[in-house]
Order: C-alpha cells, then structure tokens, then sequence
C-alpha cells in the first residue's frame, strides 16, 4: 500500500485500517460505525479514504487508487454519494439529522453505497442523536453512516450499541517525525519537535506548520513562565491577559450579513465560548512548559521533553528554582485553573489567580 495514496496516507491506526480494508474487499461493510479517538488522531481523513474506497473504480487490496473519477470527486468535496455532516456553532442541528435521515431513502446516484460522515458526534444533543437512531439500526442496506467521537464519555448508549467500534491512537512521534519530512517538507529537528508537541496527533502537527499564531502564543506562554520565575507576584499579574490573548476571526460582508441575523445571545454565547477555548489552549501549553521545566529539573540537560526548540531557555528558567517542589505545584494550579474553565469560571478571574499562584510559588 503506498504511502501517497489510499490508507497509506493515514499516519499509524494499523488496526482501524486493517479493519475497514478487510470490510472493503469483502464488500460487507458495517451500516453504522463509531470512529472515537482524540481530535487530530485522523478519524475524518480515515472516513473520507473509507468511503473512497468503498466507490473507488479502481480500488487495489482494499484501498483506493486516488486517481479515478470517483476518487477526484471526493477528493474535490462533490461527490454525490459521500456527505460530511458538519456542527452549525455548537451543536449538529437535527434539522441536518432530519436531512440526512431523509436522504437515505434515495438510492445512490454513481456508486454502490450511500456515506454518512458524522464530523463531529460530540455536538450531539438528545433530540438529533434520536433522530437517526432507527437509521442506524435498520439503514437501506446501501447505507454506511460514520460517526467521529473525541470523547467516550459522550457517546450516548443508544448510538454506541448500534455501531461497530473503532478506536483511534496517537501515532508514535519517531512514525509521525518521519512523515513530516517525507510529505510535508519540514526539517528534522522541526519535525520531532511537532510530533512532540502534537502528542502523536498528525492532524495537530501539520495543523501547525508554519503557523505564526501558534508560535506567537508559545513565545507568550514562555514569557508569562520566565515572570512568574522572577517572583514578582505584580508583574506576574500583568502578563495574565496574554493567557487569555487569541487568533482573531476574519470575516468577509458575506459572514457579516449572516451573523447579523443570529440573536444577540446566540452571538454572546458563541464569543464567550471562543474566549474559554483561547484560555485553555493556552493552559495546555503553559501545562506542558512547566511539564518540560520539571523533567529538565529533575533530569538534567538530557531530559526528554516537548519544547525541544527552546531547551536553553527551560534550562535557563528551571535554574532559578531551588528543587522541584514549586514545579510540582506549579503544574496543579494549571490543573486547577483548567478545570475551573471547563466549569464556567470566569477567564479573568482565573488567569490572574493563577498568575498570583505561580509567582508566589517560586517565592
């Protein structure tokens, strides 16, 4: 299987793609599948080189070609028979589950099988996850819906027991390191700093190629540690807002026109909600700054860590501090300020105690 095409595009899942190209060269595929894995692991590039697969003209040892009609026109985004169902702001409206239910009754129009992408089945509420349950269980037999989930907790028990079980890892950093080297043109050491970072998430890896925002944000992070590691509870304070600090949205007049006619709530729910994924983004990266200032001081230069590209600075950093226990303690207030943001405590309030926290540990 090539490495450029078909499941071999995929970077690790050995076993989900053992399991969906024995499906495909059996011609049995299952009618409802649940693909559950961290987001970025790849379950929608898998789904899409599934349903590839499934209509390919030319398929070889149960994987796509990626060269004929079919594939181009998935690969393209119009092919008639495959549609990847989308969240409208936070939720999967079960109008769009209504749709897809009502859909089904058409046969397909170029190919053997109807494919149902479920993108995101976490935004799921009771209402549309009912709405297609009997399609799940009794589909036209030409019908193969997949439902991507980030968290077993939200599989409803309904959905989980009408579909077939996929499970999706993080790759290994040394097999995703190499990829980006091989296909995305990135240099070694920027590689295995990415495939570090990501945690064997490919998706998040070449998400951040590249991206400037990313790097302005860990540079904040780094800055906002390099304070609190003076001691000075006030200045620590002062940098709180750059935990806070995001990527801002562009929108065009067309997106405009279309905001405007949302509720004013909707739109104070949806920035409210863009502001607690901006603070926790920039928690799990602080997290993993303090994570790397402990390894290096508890094992020296030779420390594995995450931030490979600015270990002088974590050295510089994890020298000021006398032993590890304020390290230690560090990494539970970041702990404890996620979870605060995850249950609806306020990011301002949150950020600056923590700053405070920070500070006064090292002191």
């Amino acid at each position: 299987m090539s490495a450029s095409s078909g499941f071999g595009r995929i970077i690790g899942q050995e076993l989900a793609k053992r399991v969906l190209s024995k499906a495909v060269r059996e011609g049995r595929p299952a009618h409802a599948y649940l693909f559950l894995g961290l987001q970025g692991t790849g379950k929608l590039t898998t789904a899409l080189e599934f349903g590839k697969a499934l209509s390919c003209e030319n398929r070889q040892d149960g994987s796509a070609c990626g060269e004929c009609a079919v594939c181009r026109s998935i690969e393209h985004g119009n092919f008639p028979d495959m549609r990847v169902w989308s969240p409208e702001r936070q939720d999967t409206a079960i109008k769009h589950m209504r749709e897809m239910r009502d859909l089904a009754s058409f046969r397909p129009a170029r190919g053997k099988w109807t494919v149902n992408i479920i993108e995101q089945g976490d935004t799921l509420n009771e209402d549309s996850a009912s709405c297609i349950l009997k399609l799940l269980e009794e589909p036209p037999p030409y019908v193969v819906n997949i439902l991507l989930y980030r968290n077993a907790s939200n599989v409803l028990p309904t959905i989980r027991s009408r579909c077939r079980l996929v499970r999706f890892e993080q790759a290994t950093t040394e097999e995703l390191s190499a990829r980006l080297v091989d296909e995305h043109g990135v240099g070694a050491d920027e590689a295995a700093f990415l495939a570090a970072y990501s945690q064997g998430r490919p998706g998040i890896a070449i998400g951040l190629i590249g991206d400037g925002e990313f790097r302005r944000r860990r540079e904040n992070v780094a800055s906002v540690a390099s304070v609190a590691a003076s001691g000075d509870a006030w200045a620590a304070l002062a940098l709180a807002e750059a935990l806070r600090s995001g990527p801002v949205a562009e929108t065009d007049d067309d997106d405009q026109a279309d905001e405007d006619e949302e509720s004013p709530a909707q739109d104070r729910a949806a920035a409210r909600m863009g502001a607690r994924r901006a603070v926790l983004e920039s928690l799990g990266m602080l997290l993993l700054w303090y994570r790397d200032l402990l390894a290096v001081k508890l094992q020296g230069e030779q420390a594995a860590i995450v931030n490979s590209d600015m270990r002088d600075g974590l050295l510089e950093q994890s020298s000021r501090y006398r032993h590890s226990g304020p390290l230690l303690g560090a990494v539970e207030a970041i702990l404890r300020a996620r979870r605060r943001i995850q249950g609806n405590g306020i990011p301002q309030i949150v950020t600056e105690a923590l700053m405070m926290k920070l500070a006064q540990s090292f002191g």
